[in-house]
């Protein structure tokens, strides 16, 4: 997507008879929002994975659970942790 823009851009600054410094600008301008962007959004994803990841502590009365704050949740097996894991960086993948 960041090469369709990117050409766009060019292409529109050429039709419209633009010097090549202001489009240089954009166009550097936008790489780099860009890729800011993306460095953010791939930032929060991993704040949101950790969080539901890590911190759960196993409770006292009840071995097979976990709790967290006011959550609590049952723990899982061996194998359907490694399907959960599995599913988990599919999903990393795909954003």
């Amino acid at each position: 997507m960041l090469f369709r823009t990117s050409f766009l851009i060019v292409a529109a600054g050429v039709i419209l008879h633009v010097a090549v410094l202001p489009i240089c600008v954009v166009l550097i301008g936008y790489v780099g929002f860009a890729s800011l962007d993306k460095w953010l959004a791939h930032k929060r994803r991993e704040a949101v994975f950790d969080y539901e990841l890590y911190g759960w502590v196993v409770d006292p009365e009840d071995p097979d659970s976990e709790s967290k704050g006011g959550l609590s949740r049952v723990k899982l097996l061996s194998k359907e942790q490694i399907v959960v894991a599995r599913v988990a960086e599919l999903l990393r993948r795909m954003r």
